[in-house]
């Protein structure tokens, strides 16, 4: 029985053992590495690699999206960053005079035909008379609106967060409490708000800053003929502080900078007498003026607003700096977005233009006064915008004037608009303005494009002349030898200025005796002539047959092309090869 128990045991256990090793070899061949005929990783590791590579794969591509959304925001977040470290910067440049820089992105600000009047920090403040210029823009053609942010006085007319602004306005009243809330206003009724910034003319200013103003010569501030106090335009200081308070006045919502008073005083002849100009270097008094004007465009450039300048209507009649005040009409109008000379009647002397008394000629002075100032854009490559200031007040003080109501108004405005300017300011110092000086926005519409469709009718320009009419006013120009009409009618692709201009034509030793225009052709720019000429130097005389003068407009005036033949003979006498 034992030993039947044992070989019973004994084959029990060898089973088991047997078992034991079917399951072990089973179990490996389950998780141990396969092999191929190449000796490579069995078919179920590389299902595992691939299993892993798998995830690795997304978990690089959940990354790379990451990281390229990092990128989307980093750029922005970059600029935000530079741009606080640039204004960081500039405070520490321009220590009190500093404004913070704008907004990275830019609202729209598009050009606006501005027909508007001008308003005063304390109109805009007292709520009844603000409100009554509000309701005459909106029902008549204006829709603009100029606000003194800087006054004649120097007094910034809201309150302002200019360090340097502060210090000088303290103690000052305030007309305007809120700013905002006035350009809310405007912007709700479509109204274009524009900022006036009185310059170098700051009796305020010198109260505090008297070493940056003009100084007598035996000692003290110097003083015009009304006891008001200028700046010395060379002073840079002077420049900062009213560019800071134009960036203050862009930041708040306005959207055109106007400068006036962006000048010397008046009377240089006693001014030159006796007064010394801190600052002076060797620039002219046109050249400080336009300078100016340059620094303030290149800071003013990120604020997104449009800039203008306040001109004596004289300077688009006389050449130069006549008057010697800085204002000279070619170093200003290509470095301002709008030009706008204050052609009132009344600012002309007897005699102006034939007139005895110009205040009692208001449409003759502003036609001939802007037919002036659009000679003087013609020659150069980008002007400004002309858009005048128009009388809207009684020169009382003038002898001989007439009292101004709406027909003298609309006399001036459609005087202006006979020479393609269809923009304007009205002036009045004290606002009170007529409502009845201005047409419904439907009726001033119509008369301006009735006004444009007849002078493109009859292929007019500007200065209200056809191509035949220019060529011919070119040719007898040359032939008085009268370099001011030759200058403006003769196109020279902007290449001399006035003063070099008037140079040649001191050369010019011949000219056209007489000349038929034999034929005409239209161009697609333009007109082209066929002229027969004779030319003489003296006593000698040459005839040239067939030559082609071209008639284009630029700038809105037709204006002449001669052949290369006929300037050159200007400076030489005549030679038989020439026919």
């Amino acid at each position: 029985m034992n030993n039947l128990k044992l070989k019973k045991t004994s084959l029990v256990k060898l089973s088991l053992l047997i078992l034991s090793l079917i399951m072990a070899l089973f179990f490996f061949g389950c998780t141990a590495p396969a092999t191929n005929p190449d000796g490579g990783a069995g078919v179920e590791n590389e299902e595992i690699k691939e299993e892993n590579n798998g995830e690795e794969n997304g978990e690089i591509a959940d990354k790379e999206k990451e990281e390229e959304k990092e990128e989307e925001i980093c750029p922005e977040e970059k600029k935000a960053e530079e741009r606080r470290e640039q204004e960081v910067a500039l405070q520490e440049e321009l220590g009190e005079f500093f404004v913070p820089l704008p907004p990275l992105e830019k609202e729209e600000n598009p050009p606006v035909k501005a027909r508007g009047i001008y308003v005063t920090g304390n109109s805009a403040g007292y709520e009844e008379r603000f409100s009554r210029l509000l309701e005459m823009i909106e029902t008549s053609e204006l829709n603009t609106m100029v606000i003194d942010v800087k006054n004649d006085h120097g007094i910034i007319t809201y309150p302002s967060e200019i360090e340097i602004a502060q210090e000088i306005q303290e103690g000052q009243a305030v007309p305007v409490r809120d700013i905002g809330e006035v350009i809310d206003r405007l912007e709700k009724r479509d109204i274009y708000p524009i900022a006036r910034i009185v310059v170098f003319r700051d009796p305020l200013l010198s109260r505090h800053y008297p070493e940056w103003f003009l100084q007598r010569k035996e000692g003290g501030v110097w003083e015009d003929g009304k006891g008001f106090k200028w700046s010395s335009p060379y002073m840079k200081e002077v420049w900062d502080y009213n560019i800071a308070i134009a960036k203050e006045a862009a930041l708040m919502g306005f959207r055109e900078i106007q400068f006036d008073y962006v000048r010397f005083p008046e009377n240089a002849e006693r001014l030159d007498r006796e007064a010394n100009f801190p600052g002076q270097d060797d620039r002219s008094k046109e050249e400080i003026i336009r300078d100016f004007l340059i620094y303030a465009g290149e800071e003013l450039e990120e604020y997104n607003v449009y800039l203008s300048a306040d001109v004596f209507g004289v300077i688009s009649t006389s050449w130069g700096d006549s008057d010697e005040i800085g204002q000279n009409w070619e170093k200003l109008t290509p470095y301002v977005d709008y030009i706008c000379p204050m052609v009132y009647p009344s600012h002309y002397g007897p005699g102006y233009f034939g007139y005895s008394v110009p205040d009692a000629e208001p449409a003759g002075t502003v036609r001939h006064g802007l037919k002036d100032a659009v000679k003087r854009n013609a020659p150069v490559e980008d002007p400004a915008i002309i858009r005048p200031y128009l009388q809207g007040f009684t020169a009382s003080w003038v002898r001989g004037n007439i009292s101004y109501g709406p027909q003298e108004v609309r006399a001036q405005i459609n005087a202006a608009l006979e020479l393609g300017i269809d923009e304007y300011l009205i002036w009045n110092a004290r606002n009170r303005y007529n409502p009845d000086f201005f047409l419904t926005e439907e009726a001033a519409r119509q008369e301006r494009e009735r006004i444009l469709k007849e002078r493109e009718e009859e292929g007019r320009c500007t200065l209200n002349k056809t191509a035949r009419e220019a060529l011919v006013d070119y040719l007898e120009g040359v032939k008085e030898k009268d370099w001011r009409k030759t200058y403006l009618l003769h196109s020279t692709d902007f290449s001399i200025d006035y003063r070099e201009y008037r140079d040649w034509v001191e050369e010019w030793v011949s000219g056209p005796y007489s000349y038929e225009i034999t034929d005409s052709r239209e161009e697609r720019e333009g007109k082209s002539y066929e002229l027969d000429l004779v030319i003489r130097a003296g006593e000698e005389e040459l005839k040239l047959e067939g030559q082609t003068f071209k008639v284009y407009k630029e700038n809105k005036i037709w204006r002449v092309s001669p052949p290369s033949l006929f300037t050159d003979l200007l400076t030489r006498a005549p030679r038989p090869r020439d026919q």
